[in-house]
């Protein structure tokens, strides 16, 4: 009689092992399918940054503005202002709600012929994203050649 008790814990203590198993498996599982959103929160508190290539170019010539929003996010559309501070021309991404993006996304702008600079120019330009999260715009510079 007190074999059949040992044989019955011993069932009870394998169940469980292995109900504890399954919890575990569940668990890693669980952690495994929601690692990226877990680490993109950490991530997402970088700050914004504005990449322009290339950064010399000739009038007429095209430029990939990459944008990588911060916490905040960031609007939508991307202003081009030459060394004056006066702005030439707009990029908008069609990437997330009308104004405010919080992904990462690219815009290809074909620079105008007429930027050419002249004698009296330097030829930089501003690239300029408004970045909600610092309330203030993100800036880069490229360079058309003369």
């Amino acid at each position: 009689m007190k074999k059949s008790a040992i044989k019955s814990s011993g069932k009870r203590d394998n169940s469980t092992i292995f109900v504890f198993s399954i919890l575990a498996l569940f668990i890693v599982a669980l952690v495994g399918f929601n690692f990226e959103s877990v680490t993109s929160g950490a991530i997402r508190n970088t700050k914004t940054t504005v990449d322009v290539s290339p950064k010399f170019v000739n009038a007429g010539q095209y430029v990939m503005v990459n944008v990588n929003p911060g916490n905040g996010c960031v609007n939508s559309v991307v202003g081009f202002y030459d060394d004056s501070g006066l702005r030439r021309a707009t990029a908008k991404t069609e990437i997330g709600s009308p104004k405010k993006v919080c992904q990462q996304f690219t815009v290809r702008y074909k620079t105008s012929p007429s930027w050419k600079p002249g004698d009296d120019e330097s030829g930089v330009f501003v690239v300029k994203v408004f970045d909600y999260g610092k309330e203030d715009y993100v800036t880069t510079a490229f360079t058309i050649n003369g």
